[in-house]
């Protein structure tokens, strides 16, 4: 293996130890976490088949995840508008506040440290990394 490939894999594997610990932190597992984050990113509320789509989890490691969060009072589901089968969900006050200390403050730092490259670096940053993932699923 050669040592570009070692260094991108550890960057990859560190970002992954990252938000694995802001969620063990938070009392949260992986998919809760995510699942979370996601909902505030939408605005509070999310399709949990498009969560499934977007963010790459299967349906049953979302049915979990979301039960859980049901049980921990943090999110309550309703039907999708028109439909007898997809599933929205929403954040509860108690998930608000828990979502408002643990998820958007995250997500506002995140904001900060994008933030510090300038527009062009970030721009070449998503452009290549997108274009890496891209050729990977090509490939493989």
């Amino acid at each position: 293996m050669n040592s570009e490939l070692r260094k991108w894999n550890k960057l990859i594997k560190q970002q992954d130890e990252f938000y694995h610990r802001i969620a063990k932190k938070s009392g949260l597992a992986d998919a809760q976490f995510w699942i979370l984050y996601a909902i505030c990113e939408t605005q509070n509320c999310l399709c949990q088949n498009t969560f499934c789509e977007n963010w790459c989890y299967s349906k049953q490691t979302a049915s979990a995840a979301v039960a859980s969060l049901q049980k921990a009072g943090l999110v309550y589901l309703t039907y999708a508008e028109g439909s007898r089968k997809k599933k929205d969900l929403h954040l509860t006050e108690k998930g608000e506040n828990f979502c408002n200390k643990h998820i958007r403050s995250l997500q506002s730092t995140e904001e900060k440290v994008l933030a510090m490259l300038s527009d062009v670096e970030r721009d070449a940053f998503f452009r290549v990394y997108e274009y890496l993932l891209e050729k990977l699923e090509d490939s493989y």
